[in-house]
Formats: structure tokens, C-alpha cells, sequence
């Protein structure tokens, strides 16, 4: 059973104590008269409130506005026509009592809707974290696999990939330049290519380090060395990514 509910049976159980609190005719009238608006005050609340629960996501909020104009309209309406029959008869201390009460039951109803509608909203809030990491992923994945496609296809690319190193360094030195065995013979046949694009540089020796897999490319100078691979570029993206993931 839902909070809400929990409370329409509460709220019902003061309305009718109201009717017990005179033995006095016209002040009975009065307080039934002012039961029954408490009544439609605090029904108005609680449908509206169960239409949040009910209602698909996007409803959720606009009943939640309608319910609590709806119930602000009633309260305000019987209060005004209330007041007038209160001083019609000469009495309005029983009215004000059952006006009241059914007013703050009603703020009660309402309170609980503003909570399950602040409730949604984080859960909504997280399943867009959540989506949106996931989607990040699914890109990097995706992405990753384009990567490696493109190195499987293109026997040029891992010449392109040390010429790129290369040229980041501006260097005039003589490099070394290690990569996979699988790569070497691309690069090896390259070389002149590369001499000749990459101006700055004096001489190139191209070594097989076993500990590479393909597409994978480290540069050295006499100053230290620089990780081209693709594996390094991608998992610093992965890495970049993650971070603004987790900063926010």
C-alpha cells in the first residue's frame, strides 16, 4: 500500500472526529458542511497525487502541478464560501477547525507527491549517467575496432603513424624508431619516404622489438623517447574520457 493511501485513511480518521467535537445543533451542520469540503479537498489531493504514481514518466510532473493547483483552487474556494455561511449562522470556529485540517491534510497528500516526483527525477538523473557512459563505451569500442580495422587494410598506416611521431618531436638528431615484427618490413621499405617528409631528421634506424604488438611505434632520442602506438593513443582517450565521466 502506498504512502499516500496510508495517509488518505489518516486524514479521513480526523475529518471525522471534527463531527464528535459538538453536541450543539447548528454548529453540527456547520462542521458536516465543512467535513465535506475537507472531504473534496482531500480526495482532489489524493487522485492527483495517484495519477503521479499511475501516469508514464513524462506526465508525472504536469499532474503533479495540476494536482496541487487543483487542491489550492478547492481549499481556496471553500474557505471563501465557508467563512460566509460561518457568519451567516454565527458560527465559524468549527468550520475553521475542519478547513483547516483538511488543508494541512492535503499539504500532506501533496508533500508525499513532491517527494515521489524528487524521487523519479534522481532515478531519471542516474539512468542518463548510466546511458550516457554506456553510449561513451560502446563509441570507444566501435571506434577501437575501426582503428584496428583501418592498420589491417592499409599496410601504409603504421608509416604514416611514424612519420606523425616523428614530426612531433622537431628533432634534427638520429632516431631510432622500434616497432613489431609484423610492421617492419612496411617501415623498413619506408624509410626513404620518410627521410625525405620528415626533412629535420638526419638518420633513421628501424629496429623489430619483440615485446610490440602490430601497429605499435616508440620513437627514442638522445633526450628519451615517445610512444606513438595506437593502443598508448587510444587508452588516453579512453582515459580522458573517463575522467570527464567521473568529474561531473
Amino acid at each position: 500500500m502506498s504512502r499516500i493511501i496510508k495517509s488518505s485513511k489518516v486524514v479521513e480518521e480526523r475529518g471525522d472526529s471534527l463531527i464528535k467535537k459538538t453536541n450543539n445543533r447548528e454548529e453540527e451542520i456547520l462542521l458536516k458542511n465543512a467535513k465535506k469540503k475537507y472531504d473534496e479537498i482531500v480526495f482532489a489531493a489524493r487522485s492527483e497525487a495517484e495519477k503521479i504514481i499511475k501516469s508514464g514518466h513524462k506526465e508525472r510532473e504536469s499532474i503533479l502541478n495540476i494536482a496541487y493547483r487543483e487542491a489550492e483552487n478547492i481549499s481556496n474556494k471553500w474557505k471563501d464560501k465557508g467563512y460566509q455561511e460561518g457568519i451567516k449562522s454565527g458560527h465559524t470556529e468549527g468550520y475553521d477547525d475542519g478547513y483547516e485540517e483538511g488543508r494541512r491534510d492535503s499539504n500532506i497528500l501533496i508533500d508525499e507527491a513532491l517527494e515521489i516526483k524528487e524521487e523519479y527525477i534522481k532515478k531519471k538523473e542516474n539512468l542518463y549517467r548510466e546511458v550516457e557512459e554506456d553510449i561513451i563505451h560502446l563509441v570507444l569500442d566501435i571506434s577501437e575496432k575501426v582503428i584496428y580495422d583501418k592498420i589491417n587494410e592499409d599496410k601504409e598506416y603504421i608509416t604514416s603513424l611514424v612519420l606523425k611521431g616523428i614530426e612531433s618531436l622537431n628533432t634534427t638528431e638520429n632516431l631510432i624508431v622500434r616497432i613489431s615484427k609484423e610492421d617492419y618490413d612496411i617501415v623498413e621499405m619506408s624509410k626513404n619516404k620518410i627521410l625525405a617528409k620528415a626533412s629535420l631528421v638526419n638518420d633513421l634506424e628501424i629496429k623489430v622489438d619483440s615485446n610490440l604488438s602490430k601497429g605499435d611505434c616508440i620513437i627514442e632520442t638522445n633526450k628519451g623517447s615517445v610512444d606513438v602506438s595506437i593502443d598508448y593513443q587510444v587508452n588516453e582517450i579512453k582515459e580522458l574520457l573517463n575522467n570527464i565521466l567521473h568529474s561531473e
